[in-house]
């Protein structure tokens, strides 16, 4: 007897997958779904209006779950608008989201659904680690640790949860805490602090995710969009920053540059990225990492190699790649 057919007392959970001009992907994003051991599930396909439309994609595809639906935009409005979406229709208990460039090991939503049933009250969000992969080998393995203290000052100036298709949310504080629709990059994080001033966060320490570093047209390629992102979140966050007193505002100053640093020497933009580096020391000094990756970037290319091969020679570096 399919799941579908299958009566069970277990929560629904409302898995929203969103897509945008990536058939391939979404078609094994559905496949990972159907092959999770939990039921029911609930699945929200939302499709934000991309060239070839959803519906014809997984045409006669019948995913094993107990309801299945395609939400279509009339215009491209973005990641975190499908997920508004895909939350506005959702029923179940709880959600748990999934890029469509993303993989799930099977086990994924019935550890979470477990966790939540032994957690406390106080406990929204339930999250796991993740298996980074290019050209199908497996590169890095993250696996979350607990957070000591206060979860939104993690947050503040560090994505301690990782990935969107990590997460399961208790609905009800999903609906309450709508995506914000401006934020093109740093979605996941934005989210992440609106949503730790409500509730309290549980990590599962597995890595139950696999993350495509190939995946094509990934929002966070677009470069563009950084800058404004980091005056967003400034903006947002910097008062509920400051309430922890003036030392911790610029700890979060400090890391929002980095960030920004960060990317930009992923890209090898090697000016954007000393500039930022450098704003982050001016902020909070305090922070080795920050006076690390600014040496780091101080020669350009020759000595961002100089540390890369630095990093292979002494383990627990954290120079970037």
């Amino acid at each position: 007897m399919s799941r579908t057919d299958s009566q069970t007392d277990d929560p629904v959970v409302t898995v929203i997958i969103t897509t945008y001009d990536r058939p391939t992907y979404l078609r094994t994003a559905v496949d990972t779904v159907s092959e999770q051991e939990y039921a029911p599930i609930e699945l929200v396909v939302v499709d934000d209006c991309s060239e070839v439309p959803a519906s014809e994609v997984l045409d006669g595809v019948s995913p094993d779950v107990h309801s299945f639906q395609i939400r279509r935009h009339s215009e491209n409005r973005g990641a975190n608008a499908a997920r508004n979406t895909g939350v506005e229709a959702a029923t179940g208990e709880y959600i748990a989201f999934l890029d469509d460039d993303d993989r799930w090991d099977p086990e994924k939503l019935s550890k979470q659904v477990a966790r939540f049933r032994t957690a406390g009250d106080d406990v929204g969000l339930v999250y796991v680690g993740r298996k980074g992969e290019m050209n199908g080998s497996v590169q890095d393995v993250v696996v979350p640790e607990p957070v000591g203290g206060d979860i939104t000052k993690a947050v503040l100036c560090r994505n301690v949860v990782g990935t969107q298709s990590a997460v399961m949310v208790r609905s009800d504080l999903a609906k309450a805490t709508p995506f914000d629709e401006r934020f093109k990059r740093w979605a996941d994080l934005e989210w992440y602090v609106s949503l730790s001033t409500k509730c309290e966060f549980e990590p599962i320490g597995e890595a139950l995710v696999t993350y495509e570093y190939d995946a094509h047209n990934r929002i966070s390629d677009d470069y563009d969009t950084l800058l404004e992102s980091y005056a967003l979140f400034i903006e947002k966050y910097r008062d509920l920053a400051a309430e922890y007193g003036p030392l911790f505002e610029r700890k979060m100053l400090g890391w929002t540059a980095y960030r920004v640093g960060s990317a930009s020497i992923n890209d090898r933009n090697y000016e954007v990225a000393r500039r930022f580096f450098l704003k982050a020391v001016q902020h909070y000094p305090l922070e080795p990492t920050f006076l690390l990756y600014a040496g780091v970037t101080l020669g350009g290319r020759t000595t961002h190699r100089l540390a890369q091969v630095a990093n292979r020679l002494v383990a627990g570096s954290s120079v970037p790649e």
